[in-house]
């Protein structure tokens, strides 16, 4: 008989034995895989939202600051070459939906106006609108009068077909409400109030939208014509066309797919300078051409990329001063109010030589004589800028007449002047009295000023240099509103031509990106959901591992008879070895296969738990179960693996005993050296330092420090040491006397302490579990009751909320307080403070996909000065300058490490208002706050970055807790068409905190069915110990005692080892968790740990009762007469 079949027919005969293995491994592997597999059933989940969010679209062109021509769709597909392409143009807006009687509200919707080709790039064209889905009865047909919404906005809206909506939206403007002379002060709005078609379900493109998050955005669907000829009507006013779009969504309707480079090369030949709002003026009077834009101020970029056109180019910067002023010698003052005022290069000119002083004006003879001044005369400008929060800030400076210009020709009423570019609110206007810039009129129109308006509209009445024009009103729109250009170096087209050439598309702020790129990129979770119930599973691994390495010492310690007879027979140890480990990993391969069979039910069990109990961890997810073969594989060898290695592990000693100790061993095991008879008083010692180390390190740091909960978990753990290092110093000194025995508690311990090995696994794993379970509870957090402390994770605010419009006034401010109708003492006792908004991706642990742009917020550091509680830097380090085009950033913590998986000093780029690129560096982060999700960096690098998004979208509220609310509901009423919505900051804090104390409740949930198994480990060992002595129980019985009595004494001693893993788990426990009993941080653990050790004790008492009884239900003394 060859080695082969030796190990097939021990497999056999010892099928008894093996089937214990068999079971283990199949519980580990069950347990590996299927913590594998939810893995897998995550991120195949996220790859198929990601796919039916963006659906056959590729590439997207965003254009979240300005707008351009909707026929730029039909140019870039043109170039595309491919009959297959779509390239749909989208309005994209936000905006507040609401039923006619107000009942329901939804804030912060997404707003998208789109035609045909947008449903053709549906991930199922025939659920959409335009497929067979909208042949059911139940739904409107596609057209200009309906709204279409998404799932998730309908349940929020509960509405059925045919029903009203109200939308409402920002109108947007030219350009930044709050640049200077924007027009009107507030917000302008577009309203529409259309019948409700129906739901566009997911596969229907209701998903759509350009951040990748498990959850649909809130989304309404419009005709695209319907909703650019609301929302574009004042650009009407000016261009004569309302076709515009600020979205290009790209893709290919059949097969295949538009590479990023291809889109590139098409947009670069498609666009055009009416794309990005750049127009060339011819001027009339002179001979040259005026390079303009809609946004009325030229960019720094453009602006050099015009003038590098021509060496003679002149820039210019057209203004409106609130007064031209001068003295007489009497001090008798003459202003003219409200004028236009230009400011151009000296020697650029013919009336302004290359001598031109700063300080020197010319006027024309209207102001002059109405001025009644002459050369050399002083004369004064008072104009306003824009500070901070869109605050007016009236200067003045002082200037030399240098020249009387002579009067331009009239300017007919549709026409405007060659120096003024077109400001919203007043190029249009009839009159003065029509004017509406944005600034207050205090100075009185008079009747001549309305004439020289009727004649010469915005002709500038003076001119100074281009230097003091720029020191006085450039800002961080630009510092020039046109550059001229000698027409005899280009015609028109040549220079639109030139300018288009030295211009890139991203140059004028048209930006392609991969949509499907990104996807890709996202749905890599940054928490990798299959490694993270490996580890939730840690300890219910263990345990399996224990078991399985005691039924393999059981087993061969059975045999330790048959062992040594092949020793003595002549077959060397490393035979021996072979046959027995090969039998082990024989009987773990089965079990992992059949462990595989079952994982997909405990996958399936965890997806349930994860979509119900555990939901808080993933924020409402759902997942469809999806198990990879690769993990399936790796599962089931991995799990076979340890199981042999624990077989290893568990026996390497007795396969090294002599064949003499085998043989007399029997079916029992050599007892060796496991009597302790010589005690080592070193773990006496060593537990005594470990215990006195515990408490001198929880005493040391305190209850209420901020590494409390931290620093007593150690400490539990370090007690948790002392404590088995001392129960085995017990054991040891049970035999270490050979005094007659007292009473029988000592005759329990000496019955232990034959087996101390097995009595310290036994207590240590059912220690390590209670510890475990008990204190991770020690970590749960819960906001304050009174979020107005400034160092707790609310920093000190009550109320967060945000609005679907922004709002360009400082709403502490006198001018928002009038123009909103605001109560002044409310506001008196609450702060707010304002942040501004950049979208992007959220970045925090209730999103579970990949944040690859995160929201950045642009904050005043003085305002937040003291509040929230740092681990590195503080709010003043968002004043720092760093090199490079490098804006810093603070971020949290958990936001750094687990979403983005950065450290400080790590860079992510993002792309600013102009098409560039630029760096956001992590210089600081703050603990366990509710700022989690985005970056934060100075309010002026934000502006500095995005100058054209005017307006902040977010407010904190800072006060007594009732005095915030009564703001909060306050503002929500006043401020009712910006669509603000506020919600509590512990609240915001708590949905946070919610998916860390999940985790915990996961981690803890999965200890305890390790618990369980830990448990059934010690009947294994009640069993195998009785066993043992089963000649012992016999000579009791011959000696007279009961079966019962013995019984009662084999149980008496099992518990023991069950009561003392419980005891010293439980209070190392609870030392870890002081701080969260006895402290205010954290959140105070239930009661429901004591039930866990209550009914841990239960379950420890059936299983001893469970393994006497079998083991001891019949009489032992037949045993005697072997003997």
């Amino acid at each position: 008989m060859n080695l082969w079949k030796v190990i097939g027919r021990n497999l056999l005969f010892f099928r008894t034995h093996n089937l214990g293995i068999v079971l283990a491994a199949a519980m580990c592997s069950l347990v590996l895989t299927g913590a594998l597999t939810v893995g897998d059933s995550v991120r195949s989940t996220l790859q198929n939202l990601a796919e039916t969010r963006i659906g056959k679209g590729d590439i997207a062109l965003l254009s979240p600051d300005g707008f351009f021509e909707e026929d730029l769709a039909n140019r870039v597909f043109a170039k595309l070459g491919d009959e297959q392409a779509v390239v749909a143009p989208i309005a994209l807006s936000r905006g507040m939906i609401t039923t006619p009687d107000g009942s329901v509200q939804v804030s912060n919707v997404q707003v998208l106006g789109v035609d045909d080709r947008f449903w053709k790039l549906a991930p199922d064209f025939a659920q959409t609108p335009l497929g067979t889905w909208s042949m059911k009865k139940e739904f409107r047909k596609w057209g200009p009068k309906v709204f279409f919404v998404n799932e998730r906005l309908n349940k929020r809206l509960k509405r059925v077909v045919g029903d009203r909506l109200i939308l409402r939206m920002e109108e947007p403007s030219l350009f930044s409400r709050d640049a200077p002379l924007s027009g009107e002060r507030d917000n302008k709005f577009v309203t529409m109030n259309e019948e409700f078609g129906g739901v566009i379900p997911s596969d229907g493109f209701g998903h759509f939208g350009l951040q990748g998050n498990q959850n649909e955005p809130l989304t309404v669907f419009i005709s695209l014509q319907s909703l650019q000829k609301k929302l574009f009507r004042s650009i009407d006013e000016v261009s004569g066309s309302t076709t515009f779009a600020n979205f290009l969504l790209m893709g290919v309707s059949g097969k295949g797919e538009i590479a990023l480079a291809g889109a590139k090369e098409a947009m670069d030949e498609s666009w055009k300078l009416a794309d990005a709002g750049i127009e060339i003026k011819n001027l009339k009077d002179s001979n040259k051409w005026s390079i303009r834009t809609r946004q009325v101020f030229l960019s720094d970029g453009l602006t050099n990329k015009a003038r590098a056109l021509s060496s003679e180019s002149a820039g210019v910067l057209t203004y409106l001063v609130n007064a031209i002023e001068t003295q007489s010698e009497a001090n008798e003052s003459k202003l003219i109010p409200y004028s236009m005022m230009s400011a151009v290069e000296p020697g650029k000119v013919g009336f302004m030589n290359d001598g031109w002083k700063d300080n020197e004006i010319a006027l024309n003879q209207w102001a002059a004589d109405d001025l009644n001044v002459s050369l050399g005369d002083p004369v004064s400008l008072s104009f306003y800028t824009v500070g901070e929060r869109r605050k007016l800030i009236e200067s003045s400076r002082k200037f030399v007449l240098k020249k009387i210009l002579p009067m331009p020709s009239p300017v007919a009423g549709e026409e405007e002047s060659e120096w003024t570019p077109r400001f919203p609110g007043l190029s249009d206007a009839e009159s003065c009295g029509e004017w509406d810039t944005g600034i207050p009129i205090v100075h009185k129109v008079r009747d001549r000023d309305e004439e020289y308006w009727d004649n010469y509209r915005g002709t500038p009445k003076g001119f100074v240099s281009l230097r003091a024009g720029q020191e006085m009103w450039g800002n961080r729109w630009g510092s020039v509103t046109g550059v001229r250009i000698d027409k005899g170096e280009y015609s028109s087209d040549e220079l639109a031509t030139r300018l288009r050439e030295n211009l890139k598309a991203e140059d004028a702020g048209l930006v392609l990106r991969s949509l499907r790129s990104d996807a890709e990129q996202s749905v890599e979770s940054p928490v990798d959901f299959g490694q993270l119930f490996m580890g939730f599973s840690f300890f219910v691994i263990a345990a399996i591992l224990a078991i399985t390495g005691l039924l393999f010492t059981f087993s061969m310690e059975q045999r330790s008879g048959q062992i040594g007879l092949l020793q003595a027979l002549g077959w060397k140890t490393r035979k021996i070895r072979f046959v027995f480990w090969i039998e082990g990993l024989s009987a773990a391969i089965i079990g992992s296969a059949m462990g595989v069979l079952l994982a997909s039910i405990y996958g399936k069990v965890i997806l349930d738990l994860l979509s119900g109990k555990w939901s808080g961890a993933v924020a409402g997810a759902r997942f469809e179960y999806d198990a990879s073969f690769t993990s399936i594989v790796i599962g089931s060898a991995s799990s076979a693996c340890i199981c042999f290695l624990a077989m290893i592990w568990s026996t390497r000693k007795l396969l090294a005993r002599e064949p003499r100790e085998l043989l007399q061993s029997g079916n029992y095991g050599v007892q060796g050296d496991n009597t302790l008879a010589v005690f080592k008083s070193w773990h006496k010692w060593v537990g005594l330092i470990f215990l006195t180390g515990s408490l001198c390190l929880a005493w040391t740091v305190g209850l209420t420090s901020n590494l409390a909960s931290m620093t007593f978990f150690g400490a539990g753990s370090m007690l948790l040491i002392g404590g088995l290092l001392l129960f085995r110093a017990r054991l040891g000194r049970a035999v270490d006397k050979e005094s007659v025995m007292i009473n029988l508690s000592q005759f329990d311990r000496r019955n232990l302490s034959r087996r101390s090995g097995r009595a310290l696994v036994t207590v240590g794993s059912m220690a390590a579990g209670v510890f475990l379970v008990v204190s991770t509870g020690a970590f749960r957090k819960s906001p304050e009751e009174s979020p107005e402390n400034f160092k707790s994770g609310t920093g000190g605010f009550s109320y967060w909320g945000e609005s679907a419009s922004p709002i360009y006034d400082d709403l502490n401010g006198n001018e928002a307080i009038e123009l909103f109708d605001l109560n002044r003492s409310l506001l008196a006792a609450t702060k707010v403070v304002p942040l501004r908004i950049r979208e992007g991706d959220d970045a925090s642990c209730l999103n579970l996909n990949k944040a690859l742009r995160p929201k950045i917020y642009g904050v005043k550091p003085a305002d937040f000065s003291g509040r929230f509680e740092f681990s590195e830097g503080n709010w003043t380090s968002l004043n720092k300058v760093l090199d490079g085009n490098v804006v810093p950033a603070l971020v949290d913590q958990n936001t750094m490490m687990w979403a983005l998986k950065m450290g400080l000093g790590d860079r992510i780029q993002f792309t600013d208002g102009e098409g560039k690129p630029f760096d956001i560096e992590l210089i600081g982060a703050f603990k366990g706050s509710m700022l989690q999700g985005a970056l934060f960096i100075n309010e002026e690098d934000f502006l500095d970055k995005f100058s054209q998004q005017g307006g902040y979208r977010s407010f904190m509220l800072s006060g007594k807790t009732d005095d915030a609310k009564h703001l909060a509901e306050h503002l929500e009423d006043r401020l009712l068409q910006h669509g603000v919505d506020f919600r509590e900051a512990t609240e915001k804090l708590a949905e946070l905190q919610k998916v860390e104390n999940t985790y915990l409740s996961i981690f803890q949930g999965l200890g305890g069915l390790g618990m369980l198994i830990a448990t059934f480990g010690l009947a294994l060992v009640v069993v195998r110990n009785l066993f043992e002595r089963s000649q012992e129980f016999a000579l009791f019985e011959a000696l007279g005692f009961r079966l019962s009595r013995i019984r009662k004494s084999a149980m008496r001693e099992h518990l023991q080892l069950a009561l003392w893993g419980i005891f010293i788990g439980s209070i190392s426990a609870i030392l870890g968790i002081a701080p969260a009993l006895l402290g205010q941080v954290l959140e105070k653990p239930s009661l429901v740990f004591l039930w866990f050790l209550f009914a841990l004790v239960l379950l420890a008492f059936f299983w001893v009762y469970l393994a006497v009884f079998l083991t001891l239900r019949k009489s032992k003394l037949h045993l005697l007469k072997n003997e």
